[in-house]
């Protein structure tokens, strides 16, 4: 030990004090709710609350840590609502452009309630996302529970035919919002809607949203949205997106999956096993979720930290 240079003195300080700046950021999930000890598949997501009746469901359940709703332009059909007939950013999922709960509504309703809930926020268009700034500037810099800010920037598989929000645009908007995580996917064509049951994220699609992140300066926590049935047929390719990941901040995954998705289960576990269930959130329906086996998946938990912290003291009274 005594044999160590002050570089690697200095380079155990700068791992001590990052460790304990993402142990004590209380808008990172992973800490925001400590029950799960770190492993980011425990937490339960509530998907597409894009109504009244949704929101409260999702707001009083015991279970429901995440809540997931979908932002497009459109016509808020609310009985109190003076301005009927404008058009504002609005909970639906396209096609549908009308619903009784508007963004300023949803966002209101989560921070009264102080449920001890994280949202993510998926924005449809650039054009949603740039009408939502002046309600987001408002609210975010007051929030205390984790936020996602998410979009598909990147067309990806399989020959995916939605176009994606614009890249730069949502990008360089989100990156004002640091205490925010950034969701950031691609457009897929798969499953039963589509019928297509076979396909996969090559390292084209990975190096596309890599140049993209790179270019806009990208320093908050990303995560990238892949979907379960694609996922599992690319392990190499996104194990490689998370190495390429490895200097960003707090990179994880979030694994995502619509009903009838066709879905190798024992490849996705063998996926999220390799990647850690500290960097991997699950929202999937409940039939794939039973049939995933990743019980032995790494995990580096705050008392990890601790653990860490403990043996870098020792190392440097030994050095000292």
């Amino acid at each position: 030990m005594k044999s160590l240079t002050s570089t690697a003195v200095s380079l155990l300080f700068l791992a001590l004090i990052q460790a304990v700046m993402c142990a004590n950021n209380s808008m990172v999930p992973a800490n925001y709710f400590s029950n799960i000890n770190g492993n980011l598949t425990k937490i339960v997501w509530a998907h597409a609350v894009n109504s009244k009746a949704e929101l409260e469901t999702a707001l009083t359940s015991g279970d429901i840590m995440m809540i997931e709703g979908d932002i497009v332009l459109g016509k808020w059909n609310s009985s109190d609502n003076t301005s009927i007939n404008e058009t504002i950013p609005i909970m639906a999922h396209p096609p549908m452009n009308e619903s009784d709960l508007s963004l300023e509504k949803f966002l209101s309703t989560v921070i009264d309630k102080n449920a001890k809930k994280g949202i993510k926020l998926d924005f449809k268009s650039i054009e949603a996302f740039n009408a939502s700034k002046p309600i987001l500037d408002k609210v975010l810099n007051d929030v205390q529970f984790p936020v996602f800010l998410n979009a598909d920037i990147i067309g990806g598989p399989v020959k995916a035919v939605t176009t994606p929000v614009d890249a730069k645009a949502f990008l360089s908007l989100a990156k004002t919002y640091p205490e925010c995580t950034l969701s950031v996917g691609w457009t897929t064509r798969y499953g039963g809607k589509d019928n297509v049951t076979e396909g996969a994220y090559t390292d084209k699609h990975i190096q596309e949203m890599l140049d993209k992140l790179k270019e806009q300066n990208i320093t908050q926590p990303i995560t990238y949205p892949v979907r379960a049935g694609l996922a599992a047929n690319s392990i190499s390719v996104i194990k490689s997106l998370m190495t390429k990941s490895s200097d960003m901040k707090n990179a994880t995954l979030t694994v995502w999956s619509s009903e009838g998705d066709k879905v190798d289960a024992a490849q996705l576990s063998t996926l999220i096993k390799d990647i850690g269930v500290t960097k991997v959130y699950l929202d999937v329906p409940q039939e794939l979720m039973k049939n995933l086996h990743f019980s032995g998946a790494s995990s580096f938990t705050v008392t990890s930290i601790t653990l860490v912290m403990s043996l870098v003291t020792v190392a440097l009274s030994t050095i000292l």
